[in-house]
């Protein structure tokens, strides 16, 4: 449990992925607002959360919003020789001058870049191919170290640490949380 807090310790963005059950929802909510009391830039990747636990939810305060949005032209389709833009009250119309060809609608990709995660931290996710098709999307996660908690013992230990005990995920994340409150 040590190094596991000493991990926790030393990063600032953290990224929380819970599998989809009830009770690895509720431990990354607890564990998610623990995190940001210390401090920490904490995310949560969740596709939904459960009616009966709703009231868990993130307040607006706490969610954050992309904010790095990115325009995407492949260089095997042209080479992009000049950018420049024009901001009025109206718009922001951001110009391009290209070298050859032509550039269409469907050769250009937009979407949100953030800052690549010091830690991501799985709970009640068993093995990584199912955790990869949930990272794929979001593809700044993919190389970013993974503290894998979970309390099934077919765990396949895909983190860089792995805490699997064969309680409840409260449980093991209570006594996480309550070793990062101790000092030293």
């Amino acid at each position: 449990m040590q190094e596991v807090k000493q991990f926790i310790n030393n990063v600032k963005n953290i990224y929380l992925i819970p599998s989809q059950e009830p009770e690895a929802i509720t431990a990354t909510m607890v564990l998610f607002y623990t995190l940001k009391e210390l401090g920490k830039n904490v995310n949560l990747l969740l596709e939904k959360i459960p009616n009966e636990i709703n009231f868990l939810a993130p307040s607006i305060d706490f969610i954050s919003y992309p904010k790095n949005f990115v325009i995407s032209i492949p260089n095997n389709i042209t080479k992009v020789s000049q950018i420049y833009y024009e901001k009025s009250d109206e718009a922001l119309k951001i110009h391009l001058t290209v070298e050859n060809g032509t550039v269409k609608k469907e050769d250009i990709s937009f979407y949100y870049s953030e800052v690549k995660p010091d830690l991501i931290i799985t709970l009640g996710i068993t093995d990584y191919q199912t955790q990869i098709k949930n990272m794929d999307a979001f593809g700044f996660l993919l190389d970013s170290p993974i503290l894998n908690i979970d309390n099934k013992t077919d765990n396949k230990k895909f983190g860089k640490i792995n805490l699997i005990e064969d309680k409840p995920l409260l449980e093991t994340v209570t006594h996480l949380i309550n070793n990062l409150n101790k000092s030293n």
